[in-house]
């Protein structure tokens, strides 16, 4: 049986963007694990494989779980991306986004490394080569969905506003995390001091996050509102990286009522 659908509070369009209201983080996740469950069973009517970029922090935690209940997804035919990575960190640090992902989804649900596309954050040597390589990946392979968060600063993955770019030439480069950024993984319980936070990350870019044709962005809480109305109410542009998702005709903004405080 299908996950079952949650009545949203109130739903609307801005621009291009499907914006869903839910009561809580709860029925949030459900409502985008039932998205995408039937984005994936609707490409793999077609098609042979589906490729999924996921987003790994904290405010994902309930759409996973959600995802990772249903009975009706075809694991076996998902290959599994993700958007960031820190550069430094392996794939066994405790703030590794990789790690994040084993533990909440890829395990769970039997994905197996043969199927996983994932940024070798640890790759420290040569960061453009690796970029080079997995921007290789991503267009042989190219995304169908994407699963996505907002930062506290406005950020889609690791673009935050100073190094955004909406019109990116590249599908993945090397950042620096802004101030904002880093604080966020540290409020949210992902390292000990701000001194730990690494200062740089790979990271797929603007336009390679909306290449997919469907886009499923959770976010949840109240620190996320002020996000939300520059996301949905400000200009579109690198100031907010997530305004871009207003021109995406297959984007859908979940929230719920702490992040949508400011927009009701």
């Amino acid at each position: 049986m299908s996950l079952p659908e949650p009545t949203p509070v109130t739903q609307f369009t801005v621009d291009s963007l499907r914006v869903v209201v839910h009561e809580d983080r709860a029925q949030m996740g459900r409502a985008a694990a039932r998205l995408v469950e039937r984005t994936i069973a609707e490409r793999l009517r077609t098609h042979d494989r589906a490729n999924v970029v996921f987003a790994a922090a904290p405010s994902q935690n309930e759409f996973l779980a959600s995802l990772v209940a249903s009975p009706e997804i075809n694991w076996s035919k998902v290959f599994g991306f993700h958007m960031d990575e820190y550069l430094g960190l392996g794939p066994d640090h405790p703030a590794s986004f990789r790690r994040y992902l084993q533990e909440h989804l890829f395990r769970l649900v039997g994905i197996p490394g043969g199927r996983l596309r994932l940024i070798p954050g640890e790759q420290t040597e040569s960061p453009l080569q690796t970029c080079l390589a997995y921007e290789k990946l991503l267009r042989a392979e190219p995304t169908d969905i994407v699963c996505a968060g907002i930062g506290e600063n406005g950020h889609l993955a690791f673009n935050d506003p100073p190094v955004a770019d909406l019109l990116d030439p590249v599908l993945i480069k090397v950042v620096r995390l802004d101030a904002a950024c880093r604080t966020q993984q540290l409020n949210d319980g992902c390292f000990d001091r701000i001194e730990d936070v690494p200062t740089h990350a790979y990271t797929l870019t603007v336009p390679a996050l909306l290449a997919a044709p469907v886009v499923s962005v959770v976010v949840p809480g109240p620190r996320k509102a002020e996000a939300v109305l520059a996301t949905l109410r400000g200009p579109i542009g690198e100031s907010c990286p997530a305004s871009a998702l207003r021109r995406h005709a297959g984007a859908t903004l979940h929230l719920d009522r702490d992040s949508a405080r400011y927009v009701l």
